[in-house]
């Protein structure tokens, strides 16, 4: 994975002084980050640790409780949620597939009223685009592999262009091969498209082989691993 931030000043995203509470119970406190462009940062920790709440955090489908998160030295807080949500995508542990055809699954971000003015890409070269044949769009989504639903909630997300993909535990349903080839999946976008990547995963040993970063949550405490 490559590092892009050369001679670069304004991070892609930067995480500043946030904090979270539920109940009396820290989740994390005062972490604070900064990725630039094309930049691949992996996280660890253990179950419990606060790691999926923390991609929530970053496109605010959860405000922390202080401080702040910034996209390209904007504060998130201030635009429209879904235009934050367009750039900084979510992808969930388990990938979600809807009724209907593959094809179906990756129109559907263009079916909100918010989207529906974005120019829709050409979906076979999408698929394409993560590994996947053409033919599988006329597919029913519910009936494809485990590897291959992954690679159309991936698909999806690059569907609406983002800057910066969130990917929690990516290949942790997958097996040995598929895992592999997510991995290669995830390489590509960020070496040819220059896409910034925070990939939390379990894995210690998928934490050596990806990223050009390493940090470790645990105990509310995030600490990059040199």
């Amino acid at each position: 994975m490559l590092s892009q931030n050369k001679g670069m000043t304004v991070p892609e995203i930067k995480a500043d002084n946030i904090s979270l509470k539920y109940g009396d119970a820290n989740i994390f406190m005062g972490l604070s980050f900064s990725l630039f462009e094309g930049e691949c940062l992996i996280i660890t920790g253990p179950s419990g640790s606060g790691k999926s709440t923390l991609l929530r955090c970053l496109n605010r489908l959860i405000v922390p409780d202080e401080g702040s998160v910034y996209f390209r030295g904007g504060d998130i807080s201030r635009p429209e949620a879904t235009v934050i949500r367009r750039n900084i995508v979510l992808v969930g542990q388990t990938p979600s597939v809807f009724p209907g055809t593959v094809l179906d699954n990756l129109r559907l971000p263009f079916s909100f009223a918010a989207n529906r003015d974005l120019e829709s890409p050409d979906f076979g070269i999408l698929a394409e685009s993560c590994g996947l044949k053409r033919d599988i769009l006329d597919r029913d989504a519910a009936k494809i592999s485990g590897g291959e639903k992954q690679r159309v909630a991936v698909a999806r997300a690059l569907a609406l262009r983002p800057s910066v993909l969130l990917l929690d535990e990516p290949t942790a349903s997958l097996d040995g091969h598929s895992k592999l080839l997510m991995e290669d999946l995830i390489s590509a976008l960020n070496r040819e498209r220059k896409i910034t990547f925070i990939i939390v995963t379990h894995d210690a040993d998928q934490a050596k082989r990806m990223g050009n970063r390493h940090m470790h949550l645990e105990n509310g405490v995030l600490e990059e691993i040199i």
